[in-house]
Parts: structure tokens; C-alpha cells; sequence
């Protein structure tokens, strides 16, 4: 009867988290980020040679089959590959399952602990997302269970190498859990319960070698092995000892599950953000650890052996400068087992039972109103919006990739922590003004990123300002703008073929885009009666305008442009007067999103009943 109970509470769990994954979790940067590298590779071309990534590549060789399946320029396509990476979480679950059953775990214990992690946020938010953790995570725990089997046959010690060297070609960050799962396992014995090694790992160094030369093969065959190395290896470490560590981020990380966040110098607490089961986790899989450490080192065990590597792994992320919640994944997988023995040691069936139906049922709730839809709605607008109003074959600059079917105009393309560091160090080359000009971009997307860029690069910045203008605030296409003082002049330089509209009054001097224009947050930009083009900002007789040095004719209310022309604008008023040129309609100019929406998915998120026709998309 109790497990009755307990299947029936897991469908709506289940239900929840796959709305998750359909879209109340909104996208988040990094699957934009391998999504297009995994189409790229889809395309032929060859990492790192033919385009910057500073990730290990093996999911985006494994998905691109799948990326060929959508072409959705929108949300959908993230959303498919998420999709696609639920057989390899059932897998690594299943390996799972089986190691702790060759480790002598009860079976309703073991099953209780990993419906437990299934009902934490700390593991299902990052898990529901297409990133490279997941192959990373599978790999990783089929390596663990083969060498669990390592007295059964040499071939699996051939195997199990083979999938370490695998894991660090999934995710990079695995490197030094690898390193000591390998060292490891080669000074002791689980079989014998004793500590010496086996022979039969020597054949775990030679799997291990093999592949890494087939990969080897491959850099060296596209002749991309030097700029291999140098963006895997060279420019990650350089980044990560330039970057400033955040004091305190690894227990903040932690603190999260108990509902503490801590923005910039704030640290606030929300109660309804508390994981339950996330704490249940971290907590219980702390203490086996530590337990299983302790009783078993004179007798070292499967059980010890992959205990020593979870704290391995914990000190390490401990280590790290930057830490984010997918960091804990792998974290979670390797402390299942160690709450699955604390339950089967000292908690009764009945009481886990009843543990863990209130989890599922939390678990349920909170998936479903404490979604992020409208995040995921805007995200696809934009994305869609970017896709219809540039040509095919053009470029888009923004900070991650939003723009999916289109070429990133800058060469760094992911301004994240390692292009920032490396841009301002002076190894990477900037995206300077005359790049700009010489190659204007179809749009801008100004993400939070980008226009943080704008303003560590000023003159940029104002070169984009004056080139570019807002249909959404996140979306800026082509169209000019200036304010103009009595007796001055300005020129720009056309971004893109089109007819553009003149728009110039005095009342436009005082647009809140000549005041804060990377600065949407501000209460000026709330107020639409000062935000909008109205059809009284016509062209003011007061201004001139030449095209490549030709006056326009005085009146004249549209210019036909094309791209690289010069046109001049001088104010011979006695007022300041804003001068605004756009492609589109006024009426779609300086739009802000719904409030509380971002396209970075930044807001917090709140309890309310889901809007599903977010989920109703068009699958391309």
C-alpha cells in the first residue's frame, strides 16, 4: 500500500520536472553556449580551429545528429536537446542503481535515495538543462561501476579507462576527480578489501592511453592539436589565476539550500527557496562519507573507494573560484549511495517512506508554481525576433548566442568570465570600434552582458548607441540617433540597407535613450509617455541631412540608405534636438519586457500559477 502511495505521488513529480524541462525553467547562458557548438560541429566545422570554445568537446560530436533534427531559431531548439538528454540521466541512474546493488545496498534503501535526489532543486534545475555535465556525469559513474567489476575480466579495466579518458573529453572540470579515481584505484584493492593494487588495472592505463590517442589522432589529423591545447588547457588556467576569488562563494553555494542568497553584498533569506531534499543530500551524504572513510581504510571497498572520490571532488569544487549549481551534480550522484546506507542503517522503512512523500509532494509544488515561463516566453520572442529581422547569412554581436541561425560577429563570442579576463590581460584581441564599422553587425542583442561590455568599453559603447536603436530593450537593430546641441554636427556611418524614418524634435532631447541607454532598469524608462516616438517628432526643419556629402532635401521625411554610406546631420536651431532614424515603426521602438521578466532569467523566481502556453511552442 505505501509504495502504491508512493507511485501515484511520483507522477505529478515527474509531471512537474518535465514542464521544467519543456520550458518553466527558463534557458540559461551556457545552453546557448554548447547548443551552437554542438551545431557547429553539426556543420563540419572543427572545434577551436574553426571556431573559440574553451570546453572539452565530446557532447557536441554526440549531439550534433540530434541538433539536425531541429531548426527552430527559438527557445525550442535548447528545449529539444534537453529532451534528448534524458536516456543518458535514465543510464546513469541505472549504472547507479546496479553499483550500489553489487555493493550490497537494500533495495528499497536505494531506491529512497535516489527519489530523494530526483525531488531536490539542487540537482533537478541544472539537471533539466542541455550542458556538458550530463554526458560528463555518465560517463564518470560508468567508469566508477566498471571498475567495480575490474576482478570479472580485463575487459573491464580496458573499458573503464577508456570511459575516465572519456569523461575529461565530456567536461573538462572532471579532470582531477579522474586523475584520483585512476591513482587510486591503482594502490588498492575493493575485491580483496585490501590495500596494493591489482594487476589487472594496468589494462585500466592502457584503455585509458588508447583513447586519449584515438582523440589525439583526431586534433592532429584537422591540424587544430596546438589551438586545441592552447584554448582547453592554456587560456582556462591563465583565466581562472587571473579571475578574484569570492570570499565565502562555496558555503553561500551550499547556504542556497537552506533558502540564504547572497547578491553582490546582501544576503537575503527566502524560506519558500529551502531544498528539503537537497539538504538531505548534501547532509547525509557528508556524514557516509566520512563514516565509510573512517570504518573502512584499514579494509579499503568499493564503498571506500568511491567515498574517497566524493570528498575528493567536494575539496576540489571547494577550491574553485567560481562555483554554480550544475557544479553540484556529479556531487549529488556520488552521495547517493552514502544516504542510501545512512537510510537502510538508521532509518525505519515506514519513517523513509514517510519522509519521502512529503518530499515528493514539495517536490511537485514547487516544480510547478515556482516556474520562470515568463523568462522562457521572452527568451524565444527575442531570439525569434532576431532570427526574421536579419538576413541569413548575416552577423549578430551579443554576449552568448542568442541569435542560433546566424554567425557571431565578434570572434570571442561567449563574454563570460574567461573572455573578460583574457580581453582586458590583452591575449584576446578586442571588439573595437572599427571592427564594428568596418562589419556593423544586423542586430545587437543587449543582454545584461553585452551592454556590461559597452560599458567597460566606452567607446564602443557609444558607437553602438548612436549606430543602433532598441525595438526590444534586449534587441537593438539598425537605425541612428543623436543629440545635437545648436550649430553641432555628427555622422554615421549606415549600419544596413533600409529605408529609415526621421524622427527629430526638441522634445526628443530630453528621450531617456540620450540619458541612461544601457540602464533599462531605471524608473525613467517606466514612463511611456516620455519613452515613446510620438508622430509630432517629425523632422525639424532645423536640421540638415547629407548623404555621402549630398544635401537631403529640406522636408523630406524617409531616406533610402545602404550600407557603408555616410550620412551627416547638423542641428541650425536654436534648441537641442534629438535626432532618432529608425528601420521599424515608432510604435515598436523602446518596448520593455513584462515586469519581472529578463532575457538573462536574472529575477528570482515567485510562487503563481504557470501560464502553460508557454510550452505551446511551434517545434521547427
Amino acid at each position: 500500500m505505501r509504495k502504491r502511495l508512493l507511485l501515484i505521488l511520483a507522477v505529478p513529480t515527474i509531471i512537474a520536472r518535465l514542464l521544467q524541462l519543456a520550458g518553466l525553467h527558463p534557458i540559461v547562458w551556457d545552453e546557448i553556449e554548447f547548443f551552437r557548438a554542438t551545431d557547429w560541429v553539426r556543420q563540419g566545422l572543427v572545434p577551436y580551429r574553426d571556431f573559440w570554445e574553451h570546453h572539452t568537446p565530446l557532447q557536441w560530436f554526440l549531439y550534433a545528429p540530434v541538433a539536425a533534427l531541429t531548426h527552430s531559431p527559438g527557445a525550442p531548439a535548447i528545449i529539444f536537446m534537453r529532451f534528448a538528454q534524458i536516456p543518458l540521466w535514465v543510464a546513469t541512474f541505472a549504472l547507479l542503481m546496479r553499483w550500489m546493488e553489487r555493493a550490497g545496498i537494500a533495495r528499497w534503501a536505494r531506491w529512497t535515495a535516489i527519489a530523494v535526489a530526483l525531488c531536490s532543486s539542487l540537482f533537478m534545475l541544472p539537471a533539466v538543462e542541455y550542458r556538458v555535465d550530463a554526458l560528463g556525469c555518465f560517463l564518470l559513474i560508468l567508469a566508477i561501476y566498471l571498475v567495480q567489476r575490474i576482478d570479472d575480466g580485463v575487459i573491464y579495466a580496458v573499458l573503464a579507462g577508456a570511459a575516465f579518458c572519456l569523461a575529461g573529453f565530456a567536461n573538462l572540470r572532471l579532470g582531477p576527480v579522474i586523475a584520483i579515481a585512476v591513482l587510486l584505484i591503482r594502490v588498492m584493492n575493493p575485491g580483496q578489501r585490501r590495500w596494493g593494487g591489482n594487476s589487472r588495472v594496468n589494462w585500466l592505463f592502457a584503455g585509458a592511453a588508447g583513447t586519449f590517442l584515438l582523440g589525439a589522432l583526431y586534433v592532429i589529423a584537422t591540424n587544430s592539436a596546438a589551438i586545441a591545447f592552447r584554448r582547453i588547457w592554456s587560456e582556462n588556467l591563465v583565466a581562472d589565476r587571473l579571475a578574484p576569488a569570492i570570499p565565502g562563494v562555496f558555503f553561500f553555494r551550499l547556504a542556497v539550500q537552506f533558502g540564504i542568497h547572497r547578491f553582490i553584498d546582501q544576503i537575503e533569506f527566502d524560506p519558500s527557496g529551502i531544498d528539503p531534499a537537497g539538504i538531505i543530500i548534501l547532509i547525509g551524504g557528508m556524514i557516509g562519507v566520512v563514516l565509510i572513510l573512517v570504518r573502512n581504510r584499514r579494509a579499503p571497498d568499493d564503498r571506500f573507494y568511491l567515498a574517497f572520490l566524493a570528498a575528493a571532488n567536494l575539496l576540489f569544487i571547494a577550491a574553485m573560484k567560481f562555483i554554480y549549481n550544475y557544479h553540484f551534480e556529479i556531487v549529488v550522484l556520488t552521495f547517493i549511495p552514502f544516504v542510501a546506507l545512512l537510510i537502510e542503517r538508521y532509518v525505519p522503512e515506514k519513517v523513509a517512506m514517510g519522509i519521502l512523500a512529503v518530499l515528493l509532494c514539495i517536490s511537485a509544488i514547487v516544480g510547478t508554481f515556482r516556474g520562470k515561463e515568463g523568462d522562457t516566453r521572452y527568451q524565444d520572442q527575442i531570439m525569434r525576433a532576431a532570427d526574421s529581422e536579419t538576413p541569413p547569412d548575416s552577423k549578430v554581436w551579443d554576449s552568448v548566442g542568442w541569435a542560433l541561425r546566424r554567425k557571431p560577429a565578434y570572434r570571442y563570442w561567449f563574454l563570460r568570465m574567461i573572455v573578460n579576463e583574457l580581453e582586458a590581460r590583452g591575449t584576446f584581441e578586442t571588439y573595437s570600434v572599427n571592427e564594428l564599422m568596418a562589419d556593423p553587425p544586423a542586430a545587437v542583442i543587449a543582454d545584461h552582458d553585452t551592454r556590461g561590455w559597452m560599458l567597460r568599453h566606452s567607446q564602443l559603447g557609444r558607437a553602438v548607441v548612436a549606430h543602433y536603436l532598441p525595438a526590444e530593450t534586449d534587441l537593438w537593430l539598425p537605425g541612428m540617433s543623436a543629440r545635437l546641441t545648436p550649430g553641432n554636427r555628427i555622422e554615421w556611418i549606415v549600419p544596413a540597407d533600409g529605408t529609415y524614418t526621421i524622427y527629430a524634435s526638441p522634445r526628443l532631447a530630453a528621450h531617456p535613450w540620450f540619458r541612461q541607454p544601457l540602464y533599462f532598469e531605471s524608473r525613467l524608462w517606466h514612463d511611456r509617455d516620455a519613452v515613446a516616438v510620438r508622430p509630432s517628432d517629425t523632422a525639424m526643419a532645423g536640421v540638415a541631412f547629407a548623404i555621402n556629402g549630398t544635401p537631403v532635401t529640406a522636408g523630406t521625411k524617409r531616406l533610402t540608405l545602404h550600407r557603408h554610406d555616410r550620412l551627416a546631420a547638423i542641428n541650425n536651431a536654436s534648441l537641442p534636438i534629438g535626432i532618432l532614424l529608425p528601420r521599424i515603426s515608432r510604435e515598436r521602438l523602446f518596448i520593455l519586457p513584462p515586469p519581472g521578466v529578463t532575457l538573462e532569467a536574472s529575477a528570482s523566481p515567485r510562487w503563481h500559477i504557470p501560464d502553460l502556453s508557454v510550452l505551446t511552442y511551434q517545434y521547427e
